[in-house]
Parts: structure tokens; C-alpha cells; sequence
């Protein structure tokens, strides 16, 4: 199914979902509220890599906010749900895995594998040479 709303409309319905305001939206993405407004009030259209911005801290494909092209959204929460049940993580410290990527503006999937984990075998490593001295 081809979602044909309009981009207002996929950003309004999205960040409803997340239960962001729009406030709450422009601190995650370093966009101002007012221009968040804007764009939901379909009064200014943003550029590619404003869309790709909101779509990365929203959790939802470019293509879906920007087109309305097909995608299941409680697959794209799944998906997040499952990586946070993964590393057994209490939902707080998911939320700040959350802001953390969202400030490098990356996904928590890129965020895990380019940050976290490189910095947890970092310290393994660290403590080994740590203890054989």
C-alpha cells in the first residue's frame, strides 16, 4: 500500500506516534520548532537532507517520510524494541543509546556497531592489559 498523504502529514502522524512535540522534535534534529511547524502546516517543503535529518530521529525509512512510499512502522519499532531486548537494556538506557546516536546523527543500529561496540571491546581489552601487569 502507497501511502499518498502528504509529507506533513507523515511527519504529524510519526511524531505522534513517538509522542514527541514539536519542541521535542527540534532538540533531537537541531531543527527550530517553528520550522518543524512549517513543514507540518505544509507551508515550506524541506530539502533532502533536512527529510533524511528528521527521518533518521524519527526511526523511519527516507523514503517513506519523503514519498509515503510502502513501509510497516510497527515492524520499524519492532525492530528497535528487539535490539533493546537484545542487549538486555532497561529502557532508560536505551532512550540515551537513543539520544547519543541521534546527536552523531545516526541510527541505533549504525550507533551499536560503530560506537558501542568498539568501545566495549576497547575496554576488554584495556582490562586484560590492565590485570597482566
Amino acid at each position: 500500500m502507497i501511502n499518498n498523504d502528504t509529507f506533513a502529514k507523515r511527519l504529524i502522524q510519526r511524531r505522534a506516534q513517538l509522542e514527541y512535540s514539536q519542541e521535542d522534535l527540534s532538540k533531537r534534529t537541531g531543527i527550530a520548532a517553528a520550522q518543524i511547524s512549517r513543514y507540518e502546516a505544509g507551508k515550506n517543503k524541506p530539502r533532502a537532507n533536512i527529510i533524511s535529518k528528521l527521518a533518521n530521529h524519527l526511526g523511519v525509512p527516507f523514503s517513506w517520510l519523503a514519498y509515503g512510499e510502502e513501509t510497516d512502522l510497527s515492524d520499524v519499532d519492532k525492530g528497535k524494541e528487539e535490539i533493546g531486548v537484545y542487549l538486555n537494556l532497561p529502557k532508560e538506557k536505551y532512550d540515551l543509546m537513543m539520544e547519543q546516536a541521534n546527536k552523531l546523527n545516526m541510527d541505533i543500529q549504525t550507533y551499536i556497531f560503530r560506537v558501542v561496540i568498539p568501545n566495549h571491546l576497547a575496554q576488554e581489552e584495556l582490562q586484560k592489559n590492565q590485570t597482566k601487569k
